[in-house]
């Protein structure tokens, strides 16, 4: 296995496009669930041309 790390590059002049209509995106719509202090939300992220689901996330304040 390679020992070559991982390497993040800052691309402001490219836009990510949707797996699935495969349209660019400018924004990406989000919805959440639950209380951010005590249990933590559950976050959706999602297309805003077909509204299928990009992602998952999960956050809690402390």
């Amino acid at each position: 296995m390679s020992e070559k790390p991982l390497t993040f590059i800052k691309r402001d002049d490219l836009l990510p496009i949707c797996p699935h209509c495969e349209k660019e995106l400018t924004e990406v719509h989000t919805r959440s669930k639950g209380f951010p202090i005590a249990h933590g939300t559950n976050v959706v992220y999602f297309c805003p041309h077909c509204r299928k689901v990009i992602g998952f996330g999960q956050g809690r304040m402390l």
